[in-house]
C-alpha cells in the first residue's frame, strides 16, 4: 500500500502548483500551500520504501543452513573454551530407564510407524528394547539418531553428573550428521521460560536475541497463514513452527516445581510426539513432576536415559593425565602416599557447574570457568574435601 500513498501524494501536490500557476499566485502563497504536504509525503515514502524491502525474497533454506553454521562455530568455540576435550572428554555413561520415567518400549515402535510419511529413522536400527539405550560418550548420537525410534529422549542424571556436557556432544554430533535441509539443533536453557507463555514464542524470543537476522518478516506465502496473535510471522516462530530447528532443552528440574505440570503440558502441546527433542534434568524431580498424587503423565514419544556416576578410576586416571601425568608430583598423589582412587566411593564428579543464560536460542549452558570448575570438583572429590 505504500505505493499508493506516495502516488497519492505526488498527484497532490502537483494539482497544487497547477492551481498556484493557473491563479497566479505569488511564490510565498504558494510554498504555503506546499508545506502542508510535505510530512504526508515523507509518511508516504516511508511506506513505499517498507513495502519494498518486505517484498524482498528471502531464502529459508539460506537462513537455515547459515543458522547451522553459527550454532557450529558457536559450540566448537565453547568446547575449546570449557577445555571438554583437554586433556580428553570426561567419560560419561548412561543406561536406560523406562517404568514411570519414560513410555513402554512396544509403544514407542508403534507410535514412530505410526508417523505421517513414515518413521524419522531406519526401523532396522532401532534397539529391540530400552536396554539398548545404554551406551557411553560418543555413542549418544547415535542412540538419539539411530536406537530410539521416536527421537525424543531425556537424559536425566544428579547435578555434575555431566548432563550438560552430553548435550553438548549430542548437539557438536547432530550438526555434524546434518544434511543440507535438516532441522538445526539449538539448544534452549529452561530456567528462563515461564510454562505459562507458549513454548514456541518463548524459544522465538531466544532465537532473536542471539541471532537478529531471524527478526526479519517470514515470506510473505506462509506470514498470512501462520500469523499469530502477536502479528506476523517472523523467521524465527517460522523455523520453529515448520519444524526445522531441532530442541535441545536443558534444565526442566530449574523451573520452579508448582510449574512443572503446566511445563509438562506445554511442552506436549507446543512439541508433539512427530518432532523430534531432547530434555535434560535431576532424576527425582522429573519423576516427581511425571507422578503427581491423582495423575500420571509422560513426556509424549519419549525414551529416557539416566547417567552412571563416575568411576572412581576414571576420575583418577583423568586427574594424573590432566596435572601431567603420573611422573609428575600432583599427578603420582593417587599411587604414592595420596588419597586412592578408592577414595571417591560411590561419589560423583561434577562436569560443570551451569551458569545460567537468559537466552537459550544460543548462549551456552555455561561459561568458560566450567571446564576449570569441573576439574577442581573432581580434585576435591578424590581427595576427599567435597562429598
Amino acid at each position: 500500500m505504500g505505493w499508493m500513498y506516495l502516488l497519492l501524494s505526488v498527484a497532490a501536490l502537483t494539482a497544487g502548483l497547477v492551481l498556484a500557476q493557473c491563479f497566479d499566485l505569488g511564490v510565498a502563497q504558494t510554498a504555503a500551500a506546499a508545506l502542508p504536504t510535505l510530512a504526508p509525503g515523507y509518511l508516504a515514502w516511508a511506506a513505499f520504501h517498507a513495502d519494498r524491502r518486505e517484498a524482498e525474497p528471502v531464502d529459508v533454506d539460506k537462513v537455515l543452513e547459515q543458522l547451522a553454521v553459527a550454532v557450529r562455530t558457536q559450540w566448537d568455540n565453547e568446547a575449546a573454551v570449557r577445555r571438554i576435550n583437554d586433556p580428553y572428554p570426561l567419560p560419561v555413561g548412561w543406561e536406560a530407564v523406562s517404568g514411570d520415567l519414560a513410555e513402554d518400549w512396544p509403544r514407542l515402535t508403534d507410535l514412530a510407524r505410526a508417523w505421517p510419511g513414515g518413521p524419522p529413522g531406519d526401523p532396522a536400527l532401532w534397539s529391540t528394547d530400552a536396554a539398548g539405550l545404554a551406551g557411553q560418550d560418543a555413542d549418544i548420537g547415535q542412540v538419539f539418531c539411530e536406537r530410539v525410534p521416536t527421537e525424543r529422549l531425556v537424559i536425566l542424571g544428579e547435578p555434575g553428573a555431566g548432563k550438560s556436557v552430553l548435550m553438548m556432544r549430542l548437539l557438536q554430533d547432530l550438526i555434524a550428521r546434518r544434511a543440507a535441509g535438516d532441522p538445526v539443533p539449538v539448544l534452549f536453557s529452561l530456567v528462563s521460560w515461564d510454562p505459562h507463555q507458549p513454548l514456541k514464542t518463548w524459544m522465538a524470543d531466544q532465537l532473536r536475541r542471539t541471532r537478529p537476522g531471524l527478526a526479519k518478516a517470514a515470506p510473505l506465502s506462509v506470514a498470512v497463514t501462520e500469523a499469530t496473535e502477536s502479528g506476523p510471522t517472523d523467521l524465527a516462530l517460522y523455523l520453529l513452527n515448520a519444524g526445522r530447528v531441532l530442541p535441545l532443552l536443558d534444565g526442566f528440574d530449574e523451573l520452579p516445581p508448582p510449574r512443572h505440570a503446566a511445563a509438562l503440558d506445554r511442552l506436549n502441546r507446543a512439541l508433539p510426539a512427530w518432532q523430534s527433542l531432547v530434555l535434560t534434568s535431576r532424576t527425582d524431580p522429573y519423576r516427581t513432576a511425571l507422578n503427581r498424587p491423582g495423575t500420571s503423565v509422560r513426556l509424549n514419544g519419549a525414551a529416557a536415559i539416566q547417567l552412571l556416576p563416575l568411576k572412581a578410576e576414571d576420575a583418577a586416571d583423568y586427574l594424573r593425565r590432566d596435572a601431567g601425568g603420573a611422573q609428575t608430583p600432583a599427578g603420582g598423589q593417587g599411587r604414592d602416599g595420596g588419597p586412592r582412587s578408592g577414595d571417591l566411593g560411590a561419589h560423583r564428579a561434577p562436569h560443570g557447574r551451569r551458569h545460567h543464560c537468559p537466552s537459550g536460542g544460543a548462549q551456552p549452558p555455561g561459561t568458560g570457568r566450567e571446564g576449570g570448575e569441573a576439574r577442581l570438583g573432581v580434585r576435591a572429590r578424590v581427595r576427599g574435601r567435597a562429598g
